[in-house]
């Protein structure tokens, strides 16, 4: 049986993926970002702060939960803030029917 195919993804030194820039991510009509720390504490920013040519996973490490003081975070796109208002709030209602 043949092996599958793996494929590398670029990492940075300490294991976390390399992520898009925030130029790619404003190339896709996207403008904010979702930090998701791993206690569950999130919050919703505008990535207008950033230039360009800095990656997402490049500030990860800067953030600072308020709520449990862990350094470092997961910084996502934020996809329905980039959607036109009739699909972000439809997508939205859909989340709290099946909540």
């Amino acid at each position: 049986m043949p092996r599958p195919v793996r494929r590398h993804t670029p990492a940075h030194v300490d294991g976390r993926p390399v992520k898009i820039t925030f130029g790619e991510m404003r190339e896709m009509g996207l403008r904010g970002v979702l930090v998701y720390c791993h206690c569950g504490h999130h919050v919703a920013l505008s990535a207008d702060r950033w230039p360009d040519d800095v990656r997402l996973s490049d500030v990860e490490p800067r953030f600072v939960c308020a709520g449990c003081g862990h350094r470092g975070a997961e910084v996502r796109p934020d996809f329905e803030s980039g959607m036109p208002p009739q699909f972000a709030s439809s997508n939205r209602q859909l989340a709290e029917r099946r909540a």
